[in-house]
């Protein structure tokens, strides 16, 4: 049996409700603080795949850096209208250089 892994997205209340429809568990927190204690509690409820949009993820960067050498939560920044994605494709293109070891980004 395949083993499902929960997602879930964080941000903005208007920025991740269109996630809802694809079936992702949606959160709306901004504030830093509220941000990394939601974290932390999706990561102790089994969550596997955390999106965080792209400015809230900047503003807490150094507050998920715990998680980087954990296999699991993945915790992935995901653009916004207002942002072009440089940010979350440079974060991506260094998770997966980290993960496989080359740069294939």
């Amino acid at each position: 049996m395949e083993k499902k892994i929960k997602a879930a997205v964080v941000g903005d209340k208007s920025r991740v409700a269109m996630y809802a429809a694809a079936g992702v568990a949606v959160y709306h927190a901004t504030e830093r603080h509220d941000v990394l204690k939601l974290i932390q509690q999706l990561d102790s409820e089994g969550y596997g795949i955390i999106f965080v949009s792209e400015p809230v993820y900047a503003e807490c960067e150094d507050g998920l850096k715990k998680y980087v050498s954990q296999p699991y939560p993945i915790i992935i920044p995901v653009p916004d209208e207002n942002s072009d994605g440089s940010y979350a494709r440079q974060r991506i293109a260094e998770n997966v250089k980290k993960a496989i070891g080359s740069d294939i980004i």
